[in-house]
Order: C-alpha cells, then sequence, then structure tokens
C-alpha cells in the first residue's frame, strides 16, 4: 500500500512540474522590414511548431527528391526547385524573416530565405549546407551565396538568381577551384547576370573546413537540442530560448 501510494505521489509530481514546465513563457522572433519583435507563448507551443516544421520538411524534401538517387541528384533538384517555387520579393508585401518553413508557406521572399529554404532542404536532404553573406573587401556590397558538401568539396549556388559555377570539364567548381580562377557560370534559365558580376565576390571566398551550427542545420531536434545546450553552457542565453 505504502509503495502505490509513493509511486503516486511521484507520478502527482512529475506530472506538475511537467506541466508548470510545458506552459513557462518564452519568445520566439519575427522580423517585419528588417525590425526584429519578440513573441511571447507557452513552451509547450514552441516545441509542438518547432516538430510540425520539422516532419514538414522531411516530408517536403522527400516529395522533391524521393524519386532521385544519388546526393548530386537531390542538390540540383532542390536548388532548381527552389528557384523555380519561391518569387522574388514583391515590391508591395512586407519583407519578412522568422522560420525557414514559412519561405515555403508564404511562396516569396528576398535572398536570405532563398538561401534559407535551399540550404535547409539540402541539409534535409543529406547534403551538409548553409550560407554566408559575402562582401567585396572595402565595400558594404554583398550577394548571399550556398556552400554545399559534396565529395569533391564546397560547392556554390545562388539559388535566389538561378545561378551555379562549373569548372572547365563542366562539373561542379569548388571552393578551391574557384580561387584558382578554374571557374564560369552556369544557368538555369537564360537572364542578364555576367560573371563580371560574381567576379569579386568569389575572389573573397573564405576557406572552409569545418562548420559548427548554422540555421541551416539545427532545423532537426538533435542539432537543435545540441545547439541550446552550447548556447545556454556558455551563457549566451537561455536554454529554451
Amino acid at each position: 500500500m505504502r509503495k502505490t501510494i509513493l509511486i503516486s505521489t511521484i507520478f502527482l509530481i512529475l506530472l506538475l512540474s511537467a506541466s508548470i514546465l510545458l506552459n513557462m513563457k518564452v519568445t520566439t522572433g519575427q522580423g517585419i522590414n528588417y525590425k526584429v519583435s519578440r513573441i511571447e507563448l507557452p513552451l509547450y507551443l514552441k516545441l509542438l511548431n518547432f516538430y510540425d516544421r520539422h516532419f514538414n520538411y522531411k516530408w517536403l524534401t522527400n516529395r522533391i527528391t524521393g524519386h532521385l538517387n544519388t546526393k548530386e541528384e537531390k542538390i540540383f533538384k532542390l536548388f532548381q526547385w527552389t528557384h523555380e517555387t519561391i518569387r522574388q520579393q514583391p515590391s508591395d508585401l512586407p519583407i519578412m524573416d522568422d522560420h525557414v518553413w514559412n519561405v515555403y508557406v508564404r511562396g516569396y521572399g528576398v535572398s536570405d530565405n532563398f538561401h534559407d529554404l535551399f540550404t535547409t532542404l539540402c541539409n534535409y536532404a543529406g547534403a551538409e549546407g548553409f550560407f554566408l553573406p559575402i562582401y567585396i573587401e572595402n565595400s558594404t556590397k554583398r550577394i548571399n551565396l550556398s556552400f554545399i558538401n559534396i565529395e569533391r568539396g564546397w560547392v556554390v549556388f545562388d539559388p535566389y538568381n538561378g545561378i551555379y559555377f562549373e569548372n572547365k570539364v563542366g562539373d561542379w567548381a569548388t571552393t578551391l577551384e574557384i580561387k584558382k580562377q578554374n571557374w564560369k557560370t552556369a544557368k538555369l534559365k537564360p537572364n542578364n547576370i555576367s560573371e563580371s558580376y560574381y567576379k569579386p565576390y568569389l575572389q573573397v571566398l573564405p576557406k572552409i573546413k569545418k562548420i559548427g551550427f548554422t540555421r541551416a542545420n539545427t532545423q532537426s531536434p538533435f542539432n537543435r537540442f545540441k545547439f541550446q545546450l552550447s548556447n545556454w553552457v556558455s551563457g549566451e542565453k537561455p536554454f529554451f530560448e
């Protein structure tokens, strides 16, 4: 009898503790026209939304690439799909920056949004990827470029403009080949963007050895947990923010 009471008491304490924890107030960020605000919500809703996006990423990636076999085929299909599916930012609509999944839901975005969605889906397809703003030396001018890791090294894409880079033999140009001037632009469809547009940015590409946590690779539960734990241990932010 005592054992039953003890077990019931422990269960009720755990249930009450879980209820208090899951109803704890946390925040999520939302940017509108480059002004970021924090929106308050209960932890359980933040977790539900996170897992909803996670399973949607898996579903969408499989829907786009499930019939393909190689990593390279999947990467290129996601690149093509992103460029052709997402519209460039309409001038009469607000510029949004919140969850990557919402880029797909809205169906439009600025350059950052294209790269966010493309690199996130690449990670779900098993291809490590992220994007960076690349600045010209001694200038505030920049472009975004996506970097995807394949067996030969890191290759570069611009899903916003539908442009990627090949070497002299027609393979995707790695960042090392680009630094040696072994590159040319390739386009999903004709446009007015020339190689000279990219040249000053490609001259200052970073050396990529190993990447840590990025927005693109922390959309899955395990990586997000490690990312949140790392931030909490370092004192950068609370665990649930």
